[in-house]
C-alpha cells in the first residue's frame, strides 16, 4: 500500500501548504482512516460501519511495543451476519427478508393481527408474542417480521429456531453422547437476548417437553424477550403443561393470536378449487 504520510505531504506541497509535523499515532489514525474507507464484499447485510468487510481498524498505544499500533476489531454487524447464517440452517432463511409491508391484511383479522405486531416492536419492552392456531394464517410471517425488526431495526441479538431443527439437534447430540454439545445448546438458547420458536411442540414426547419447560421457566424468570408460534391453541397447550403455558400468556401481556381452526383462513389453499 502506498504510504500514507508520503501521499499526504505531496498533495500538500502541491496547494503550497506548509507540511506539518505528523504524530505516530495520526500517522497510523490516517492508515487505519483509509482502510476503514476501503469496501468488502460480505453479503447479507450492507453495513455502513465497516462497508461490509466485517471488521473496523482501530489505533492504540500498545505497551509491549511501546508504539502507537493499529487492530481490526470485529464489526457489530457480525452479530447480524451469524443470526441470518443461523436462521438459514433452521429452515427460516425465506422470511429473513421479511418485513411489515409484505404482511397483507385484507380482512379484519388479518389487520388486528398485524396492528398487533406493530404495537408490539414499538413498545419495546421484556413481553412475549405468541402467535397460536390455524396453519398457513400468517403466524411465522408476522413472527419473523417482528424478529427481523428486532434484529436490523433494534439491533437485538435474536436466535431463529424451528421446534423441528431445535429437537432433531439436541436428539443427534444426545445419540452421540455429546452432553457438553447438548448443554451449550440449550445454555445459548435459554439465554440469548431474543429468542423466535417457531411450530412448538408441533410433536413431542416427554423429554421434548422437559427441554422447552425448562427453556420458557428459566426465559420467563430472567425477563428474557421471546416469540413463538404454534397449530396449537392457547387450551391445547395448556392441556399439555398449564404451568410453563400460564406464565408464556402472562409474558404475554396481551400479545396474544389465538386463530381458531379454520380452513378458509389457511392461505396455501386459496389457489385450490
Amino acid at each position: 500500500m502506498e504510504n500514507i504520510q508520503d501521499k499526504f505531504k505531496e498533495m500538500l506541497k502541491e496547494k503550497g501548504i506548509e507540511i506539518p509535523t505528523l504524530t505516530r499515532q495520526e500517522i497510523e489514525q490516517m492508515k487505519a482512516d483509509d482502510l476503514n474507507e476501503c469496501q468488502g464484499s460480505l453479503p447479507d447485510y450492507d453495513c455502513p460501519i465497516c462497508k461490509n468487510k466485517g471488521f473496523v481498524m482501530t489505533v492504540r498505544f500498545d505497551d509491549f511495543y511501546k508504539d502507537y499500533m493499529q487492530y481490526a476489531q470485529e464489526c457489530e454487524c457480525m452479530h447480524i451476519r451469524k443470526t441470518l447464517a443461523n436462521a438459514r440452517k433452521s429452515g427460516l432463511g425465506d422470511y429473513l427478508k421479511k418485513r411489515f409491508d409484505d404482511y397483507i391484511a385484507k380482512e379484519e383479522w388479518q389487520k388486528n393481527i398485524k396492528n398487533m405486531a406493530m404495537a408490539y416492536v414499538k413498545e419495546d419492552s421484556d413481553s412475549w408474542f405468541i402467535a397460536l392456531g390455524q396453519t398457513g394464517a400468517g403466524k411465522t410471517i408476522i413472527c419473523s417480521i417482528i424478529a427481523n425488526y428486532l434484529l436490523f431495526k433494534g439491533k437485538r441479538k435474536v436466535k431463529y429456531i424451528t421446534w423441528t431443527d431445535f429437537i432433531s439437534k439436541l436428539k443427534r447430540d444426545m445419540m452421540g453422547d455429546n452432553t457438553s454439545a447438548v448443554s451449550d445448546y440449550l445454555d445459548e438458547i435459554k439465554n440469548v437476548d431474543v429468542l423466535y420458536i417457531d411450530e412448538l411442540l408441533k410433536k413431542y414426547n416427554e423429554t421434548d417437553l422437559k427441554y422447552i419447560i425448562e427453556i420458557i421457566n428459566y426465559r420467563y424468570t430472567n425477563n428474557l424477550k421471546t416469540i413463538i408460534s404454534s397449530e396449537r391453541l392457547v387450551d391445547e397447550l395448556l392441556d399439555i403443561d398449564e404451568a410453563s403455558v400460564g406464565r408464556m400468556i402472562e409474558k404475554a401481556k396481551g400479545y396474544i393470536v389465538n386463530i381458531p381452526k379454520d380452513r378458509s383462513k389457511n392461505y396455501r389453499l386459496k389457489d385450490i378449487g
